[in-house]
C-alpha cells in the first residue's frame, strides 16, 4: 500500500513509499482511509528538531484520518465493514491510574499514532475498537478528519481553562488549534474572543479567524495591549489560551492576563522559556496546561461540527494523495491552514 513514511532522523527525509498492509488482531478495526490531515506535530516529525527525537523512525505519519471500515478482527463488537469512522491520536493502555479515572490523555504508557507507531497517512491503518468512533452521516471525511485537533480544542476549552459566560478571551496562535478553540469559547459564552497571531499569519490565518466572526490582533503591526483594550474595551483578558507553542508568546499571555485571570498553555513549546514568576504569583494567576484529548472530547467535536455549531470547512485545503509531500511543504511556509490528503 501507499504511505507517507519519515524514513530518516534528520530533516525532511518524509516520502511517499510502499509498505506492506496490515492486518487487524483481535480487538481491531481496520480502516480503509480516505482523507488524512497534517497536522503541526506532522510538521515537527518533518523538521525533526531535538524535542522529536522520541519518535519512531522509520514511521507512517499522521494521526487525523477517516475512512471506511475494511474489515475487523474476531474480538470487534462494535463496528463492522462499511462503517464510516475515525480513529484517536492517542493509544492509551486503559489500566494505569490515570486511565482509570478516564484521564486516557494522559496515560502513563501513552503512544502517539504517527510518532510511536504507524499513523494514518496510508491507504489502511489498523486501530483498537476503543479508540475508534463512528462519524455523523452528514459530516464529510475531509471534516471529520478536523475532529482530532478540534477535540484537543474542546478539551482545552471545556475541561481546563474556567471560561465563564461574559469573559474576555485571548488566543494566541491563529492557527487549527486556537481557531476551534476560540469557537469553543464563543460557544461557552465568552463576551469576546480576540485572536492574536503575528506578520507571519497576516496572509492567510488571520483573514480566515476574521471570516469566522472573532477580531485579530497582528503584533506584527500593533501594539497588544493597546489593540486588545480598543476591541474589548479592558486593559487586560479574563482567560488566555495560548494555541502558538511560541515561546515569545508566553511573555505576551503574561502581560496580557489580568489579576486572578488564567491562562491555559495548550501549545507544544520546542525549547525552554525563561519566566519570571513573582508577577505571577502577586497576580494568583492560574496557569493550567492541557494535552491531547479524551473520547468525550472527539465525541463533543463531531457533535458540534455535524451540528453546524463549529465551523471547520474554511480551514481545509485538499491535496491528492501523491501530493503530500508538498502539502507539508505549503504547511510549514503557511500557504495553507489545514492541508488534506484525499486518498
Amino acid at each position: 500500500m501507499r504511505a507517507i513514511v519519515k524514513e530518516e532522523r534528520r530533516p525532511g527525509a518524509v516520502n511517499l513509499r510502499s509498505v506492506p498492509e496490515p492486518r487487524p488482531a483481535g480487538d481491531e478495526v481496520l480502516i480503509r482511509v480516505q482523507s488524512a490531515a497534517v497536522c503541526g506535530s506532522d510538521l515537527h516529525a518533518y523538521e525533526y528538531p531535538k524535542s522529536y527525537e522520541f519518535m519512531k523512525v522509520p514511521v507512517i505519519l499522521g494521526h487525523e484520518y477517516s475512512g471506511y471500515v475494511e474489515a475487523v478482527g474476531p474480538q470487534v463488537t462494535l463496528f463492522k465493514p462499511g462503517d464510516r469512522v475515525l480513529g484517536e491520536s492517542n493509544r492509551y493502555c486503559g489500566v494505569c491510574p490515570n486511565c482509570r479515572r478516564g484521564r486516557t490523555n494522559i496515560c502513563d504508557s501513552n503512544l502517539m499514532t504517527g510518532l510511536h507507531v504507524d499513523g494514518g497517512m496510508a491507504e489502511f491503518i489498523a486501530v483498537p475498537q476503543k479508540l475508534v468512533h463512528h462519524i455523523p452521516e452528514n459530516l464529510s471525511f475531509d471534516e471529520a478528519t478536523l475532529a482530532q485537533p478540534c477535540s484537543v480544542s474542546f478539551h482545552a476549552v471545556f475541561d481546563n481553562s474556567g471560561i465563564r459566560p461574559n469573559d474576555m478571551v485571548a488566543v494566541f496562535g491563529p492557527g487549527i488549534v486556537g481557531l476551534m478553540a476560540a469557537q469553543g469559547a464563543r460557544l461557552l459564552g465568552a463576551a469576546e474572543v480576540v485572536v492574536i497571531g503575528t506578520g507571519e499569519d497576516a496572509q492567510n490565518r488571520l483573514p480566515v479567524a476574521q471570516k469566522l466572526g472573532f477580531k485579530t490582533i497582528n503584533i506584527g503591526e500593533q501594539d497588544l495591549l493597546a489593540g486588545f483594550a480598543g476591541i474589548t474595551g479592558k486593559e487586560r483578558a479574563d482567560v488566555v489560551l495560548e494555541c502558538s507553542g511560541a515561546v515569545k508568546a508566553l511573555a505576551d499571555a503574561f502581560r496580557l492576563v489580568k489579576k486572578g485571570g488564567s491562562i491555559t498553555l495548550v501549545g507544544i513549546y520546542g525549547s525552554g522559556a525563561e519566566i519570571n514568576f513573582a508577577p505571577l504569583v502577586r497576580g494568583e494567576i492560574q496557569i493550567k496546561t492541557s494535552y491531547t484529548a479524551t473520547w468525550e472530547n472527539y465525541e463533543q467535536s463531531l457533535s458540534l461540527i455535524s451540528r453546524g455549531l463549529v465551523q471547520v470547512r474554511p480551514l481545509i485545503d485538499t491535496y491528492p494523495f501523491e501530493e503530500g509531500v508538498q502539502a507539508f511543504v505549503d504547511a510549514l511556509n503557511k500557504k495553507v491552514l489545514k492541508p488534506v490528503l484525499k486518498l
